[in-house]
């Protein structure tokens, strides 16, 4: 099979989804833009899988909306960092419980700290510790590094609740716990024991598809509890040389990713760089977005996003 990418032109414009469903956490590189992208992948290849597994939750973005859009009948979670998945267990199994706390906690430094420093020990604890260092630290990260929007002295015109809207993130938890009998499984795991696991369940080739968004490769210290060195992004890559279900990898764009997914390993491969503007204040801002995969086809034309090939015209 070559390694080049194939795509389909469409006659149809691509589908817009039914409706958003918005994560309530904040993620460096989120990627709720990617899922109508990732549906029309599914469309192309006539893929209608039984199960889409995220074995890197975080935001949970992409499982949501598809669920949402009838694209797949069940999600299954993987997630290694506790507070995220312990978040997710409870927006599944307890929202409302989640949604009162959030609208009793004091939105202030202080609390921050204490959020930051606890060493907790309940699913009930560490998803609202997840939840409110998400949305009051900046840019969502809540990596020991990372500090509260504002700084600690809160002279910024953003403080420290402005990311904290309690009605907002009440809705949001809300929507992700309607689909919740849908939800196959979260477990607090990493990536090697989410597969193994989906594998021992023993679905069908095409019953199961796998979406795999790993930590970026560009300094992922910086933005996660639990990153990745470059002895495992080789793992996560000979991994996926040998799964046989069908799956899609969303990457940073970087050299060696893209070197290492080329040329190396036995499996089928499909790499891509997508591009976006977006803005940034009054400066447009290019997103990229590295996809590989072991499909066939890929979308060529979205509304968001351009291919490497489309991006040079």
């Amino acid at each position: 099979m070559s390694d080049k990418t194939v795509h389909e032109d469409l006659s149809l414009p691509f589908r817009r989804r039914q409706a958003s469903i918005l994560s309530p956490l904040r993620y460096p590189g989120a990627k709720r833009r990617l899922s109508s992208y990732i549906a029309e992948t599914l469309r192309l290849n006539s893929l209608r899988p039984k199960l889409l597994v995220e074995p890197f939750a975080g935001g949970l973005s992409v499982a949501l909306q598809l669920l949402n859009d009838n694209m797949v009948d069940m999600i299954a979670i993987g997630e290694k960092d506790p507070l995220v998945a312990s978040f997710w267990k409870v927006v599944f199994k307890e929202s409302e419980w989640l949604i009162d706390e959030l609208s009793k906690v004091p939105v202030t430094v202080e609390q921050w700290d204490y959020f930051k420093k606890t060493p907790f020990r309940t699913d009930r604890q560490r998803a609202l510790a997840c939840i409110f260092l998400n949305r009051t630290s900046f840019s969502g990260i809540i990596a020991p590094g990372a500090g509260p929007i504002g700084g600690r002295s809160q002279t910024s015109d953003y403080k420290i609740d402005c990311r904290f809207n309690v009605e907002t993130l009440a809705k949001r938890i809300r929507q992700a716990a309607a689909l919740s009998k849908n939800v196959l499984f979260v477990d607090q795991a990493d990536w090697q024991e989410t597969i193994l696991k989906v594998k021992a369940l023993e679905y069908k080739r095409n019953e199961v598809f796998f979406y795999l968004d790993p930590p970026f490769f560009n300094k992922a210290e910086d933005l996660y509890t639990h990153y990745f060195d470059n002895m495992s992004h080789r793992a996560l890559h000979n991994a996926l040389m040998k799964l046989k279900h069908p799956w899609l990898l969303s990457y940073d764009k970087a050299d060696s990713i893209i070197e290492m997914y080329s040329h190396n390993g036995d499996g089928p491969k499909h790499i891509d760089t997508l591009y976006s503007v977006g803005s940034s204040g009054s400066r447009p801002k290019t997103q990229q977005e590295v996809i590989i995969t072991n499909v066939s086809i890929l979308p060529k034309e979205t509304r968001i996003w351009r291919s490497d090939e489309e991006w040079k015209k």
